[in-house]
């Protein structure tokens, strides 16, 4: 018997959590609008409360359409999910420019064919799914019709449709064609349930075959901005432990309230409840920002000062890989020395230390290769750990997480990171 999709207990979640986004929006998007009729019923008689629920309901009206798209979208992916098996295919991202989402093109390793898919999702959802260098997701569905497809372990579904128009499914075809989708391995088959009982196949995560995904994922990572050097100067004067702590930030926040207080010296130019809505929204953000600075940014970043100025280094070797939820950087620490056949020993995600636009300028330019860690232990007890590579250090934005020998939960992390490939190739259509 074929086991469909829905089986897997990272899929049912996944598809839980998006249905339960969609109803809250749908609500609060009702709440709005409702809002917005008791204030244009109620016999106020005031401008600002014309102002106010034209806003809301304007506001409500879009919130409420989107989440019940959102709403159709989780009713058909969980069709299509009962109805199939996961499949896994190489894939690449196709940028068309402007505000379309880009499409995603899937290789048929069986009939020889390219998929061209529409994404129906918003920005913050289809980024979580645009392939990693890589290239492989998962797919179940109809590719005439639309399916689900997600980064492999199919935690993170998004509802496709076919690009529509022969023109523009051929230029889709001929673009992702000349990124090299075509001469990319088949996808290693999706195998288990998800469910924690089976282990994935076998797969020897060693530093030959992890090093060799670095190199595959390996892209132009160009100049990196100039830091200063954190073991000769004061935290705050790091520009990326600066971001940690949230300190621009809350430097900044003020601006809100100082352009809500003038807004009201000209009372005469501005609704009243736009000027009061604008202070205490700044309140807001200033008393948010401050929150996050002193209960948890000033002291990340003080820790990861201390670690990056710790004495003693120790030697290891790396692979840079990148998780294709998210596309966040991560390095995968080996022991120092040449065995091709060593097992990794722990995970450090790491901080993009580029831009929005660029996000891996400034990582290290090779993809493996030795690494000093230096660190320090946490008052809770947990290790706070720096790499250093090719005289700098490359920032984490997590913990160092040991990796135990043998266990499952680490095999498919790593699987997730490296997708297996197989040694056939795609054939070209």
């Amino acid at each position: 018997m074929v086991e469909c999709a829905l089986d897997r207990a990272e899929t049912r979640q996944g598809l839980g959590r998006y249905r339960r986004q969609a109803e809250r929006g749908t609500w609060a998007g009702a709440a709005l609008v409702v809002t917005a009729l008791t204030l244009l019923l109620l016999p106020i008689g005031a401008s600002w409360a014309t102002d106010a629920a034209a806003g809301l309901g304007v506001a409500g009206l879009l919130l409420l359409g989107v989440a019940l798209s959102a709403l159709r979208n989780a009713g058909r992916m969980r069709r299509a999910l009962a109805a199939g098996p996961w499949s896994a295919h190489p894939a690449v991202a196709v940028v068309r420019g402007g505000m379309v989402p880009p499409s995603i093109v899937l290789g048929d390793p069986d009939g020889g064919q390219a998929w061209p898919l529409t994404l129906a999702a918003t920005k913050h959802r289809y980024e979580r799914v645009l392939p990693g260098p890589d290239g492989v997701l998962w797919w179940c569905g109809d590719p005439d019709r639309g399916g689900v497809i997600a980064p492999p372990g199919g935690g993170e579904p998004i509802w496709t449709r076919p690009v529509r128009g022969h023109h523009t499914r051929n230029r889709t075809i001929g673009l992702a064609a000349a990124t090299g989708l075509f001469d990319r391995p088949a996808a290693a088959p999706v195998t288990g349930t998800g469910t924690g009982t089976t282990a994935p196949e076998p797969y020897p995560p060693t530093y030959a075959v992890l090093a060799a995904a670095a190199r595959r994922q390996a892209l132009p990572t160009g100049r990196p901005r100039r830091e200063a050097d954190v073991r000769r100067v004061a935290w705050w004067r790091v520009g990326t432990l600066r971001h940690v702590s949230g300190l621009t930030r809350l430097l900044l926040s003020p601006v809100l309230v100082v352009t809500g207080l003038l807004m009201l010296g000209r009372a005469d130019d501005y609704p009243a409840v736009v000027e009061y809505a604008v202070v205490a929204f700044g309140i807001g953000v200033v008393l948010h920002s401050g929150r996050r600075f002193f209960g948890s940014g000033l002291p990340e970043a003080r820790r990861l000062a201390r670690a990056a100025r710790a004495p003693q280094a120790v030697p290891k070797r790396y692979a840079l890989l990148f998780d294709p939820l998210g596309g966040g950087p991560v390095l995968v620490l080996f022991p120092y020395g040449d065995g091709a056949r060593d097992l990794p020993e722990a995970v450090v995600p790491l901080y993009p230390p580029g831009t929005l636009a660029k996000p891996r300028r400034g990582l290290p330019e090779e993809p493996c290769g030795p690494v000093e860690l230096r660190g320090v232990t946490a008052a809770d007890g947990t290790q706070v750990v720096v790499p250093w590579i090719g005289g700098r250090p490359v920032w984490p934005s997590g913990p160092y997480e040991e990796l135990a020998a043998g266990d499952p939960s680490a095999r498919e992390y790593l699987a997730r990171l490296a997708p297996p490939q197989s040694a056939s190739g795609v054939p070209a259509p």
